[in-house]
């Protein structure tokens, strides 16, 4: 990464602290703003919320978009810990404060791992503290540490950035991202509004109120984040957090009706987009990334809907393993999905090529479809005959690798 695409004014780490049951394997990061930050979320629609989703949501609102820092932790989701749980997130985000001298309703917390276990809190601390140190004075950026803290089965460090400008001025996007499992994100913003688990950190030298912060993220959040899909599972701690600090000395965002909205938010999609595309390139042992597109559609809710449906299917996806041209588990997907269609008006390629058409099977060339089937990347597209509405789902095949890693995922 060069120094150019990393945003001023923050500074970021991460090390082994010795909470993962890997030995020597990072656990810990932290990601700090050295001025004050406005940031936007969003998190999990699941039910079931870990400690960390509650009080840093709670804290979002709280301060109406005040952030300084995020601390990250891996191999424990401090979900379903009930209030001991709560009151350990609380106490890491004030030895936190206390070190870096921010308010403790300014730091956000986040973790990842097993559900149902409580972190070791002196382990926590030990390694909070040293983080701390490594970026409190000396402006120090390790964001490949920070990247690689978070990881949990992900095979490789997901990161993208992206630089642009607001009125002649050069502003800073990078973000980081963990996920290969447990990943079909719902994610709402506070309060519910619209739009392995999944954690996203972003940081901008952009300038912008929270209100543009929050309207941007959950925008993009929606159109990529929520549209990919590993296993069908949505994760208890999912988070995606934006924190922008104005260090680069543009002007401000100041609503979502000025034409330098449009340009931050381009620029988060494009950083976003890049993440999506590599958590379903990752996913649980994927060998191949898998694209759906729904088109045709009466609307872009039913297609999302579908999309999502043929995503998340197992025999869809162990078909794409095998390079299986069964375009038929594609239209059984499709016909469990909720949405209203005429089958009869159906047509579906497998990357340019024809293979149902009425609802029934076009002739097509199986050596030809086989050998699609093989490639890394594959596109499933459906037109629905209906309208002009479209949308789409990412996500990965299904292998041998997949049970093998969940099934002894604790030991």
């Amino acid at each position: 990464m060069t120094t150019s695409s990393w945003p001023l004014g923050f500074s970021a780490t991460g090390l082994a602290a010795g909470l993962s049951k890997k030995k020597g394997k990072k656990d810990m990061a932290l990601f700090y703003s050295h001025l004050p930050a406005n940031g936007g979320a969003v998190f999990t629609n699941n039910q079931v919320k870990a400690a960390p989703v509650i009080l840093t949501e709670e804290r979002l609102l709280k301060t109406r978009g005040h952030v300084r820092a995020v601390i990250v932790n891996s191999g424990t989701a401090n979900a379903a810990t009930g209030a001991p749980g709560l009151r350990d997130a609380v106490a890491s985000t004030k030895w936190a404060a206390d070190g870096l001298d921010v308010p403790s309703d300014q730091v956000w917390v986040a973790s990842t791992g097993v559900i149902g276990t409580r972190i070791p809190l002196p382990i926590y601390r030990k390694g909070l503290l040293k983080m701390i140190a490594r970026v409190k004075d000396s402006h120090v950026s390790e964001p490949d540490l920070a990247a690689e803290a978070i990881m949990t089965t992900d095979t490789v460090p997901k990161k993208a950035s992206v630089t642009f400008q607001i009125g002649g001025v050069p502003v800073r996007i990078w973000g980081c991202a963990k996920g290969s499992g447990m990943i079909h994100p719902d994610m709402r913003g506070p309060r519910g509004q619209l739009h392995a688990t999944m954690l996203v950190f972003i940081l901008t030298d952009a300038a912008a109120r929270p209100v543009a912060i929050q309207r941007a993220l959950e925008w993009v959040a929606d159109k990529t984040f929520n549209c990919v899909s590993v296993d069908g599972d949505t994760s208890t701690n999912d988070f995606v957090g934006v924190l922008a600090n104005g260090a680069s000395g543009a002007e401000e965002i100041a609503s979502t009706g000025v034409r330098s909205y449009l340009t931050f938010r381009s620029a988060l999609h494009e950083v976003c987009e890049s993440l999506t595309n590599q958590i379903a390139m990752d996913g649980e042992g994927a060998s191949k990334m898998v694209q759906v597109f729904i088109e045709g559609a009466r609307t872009e809710t039913s297609a999302r809907q579908m999309a999502a449906v043929v995503a998340s299917s197992p025999l869809v996806k162990t078909a794409c393993h095998g390079a299986d041209p069964n375009w038929g588990r594609i239209l059984a997907a499709m016909g469990r999905s909720g949405v209203k269609f005429d089958p009869h008006r159906v047509r579906i390629w497998l990357g340019d090529m024809l293979v149902c058409k009425g609802g029934v099977e076009q002739p097509f060339s199986e050596p030809e479809a086989i050998a699609y089937l093989k490639k890394k990347r594959i596109v499933i597209r459906v037109n629905l005959g209906l309208g002009h509405q479209w949308s789409h789902y990412k996500t990965c095949d299904f292998t041998g690798q997949y049970v093998g890693i969940n099934a002894g995922y604790r030991t």
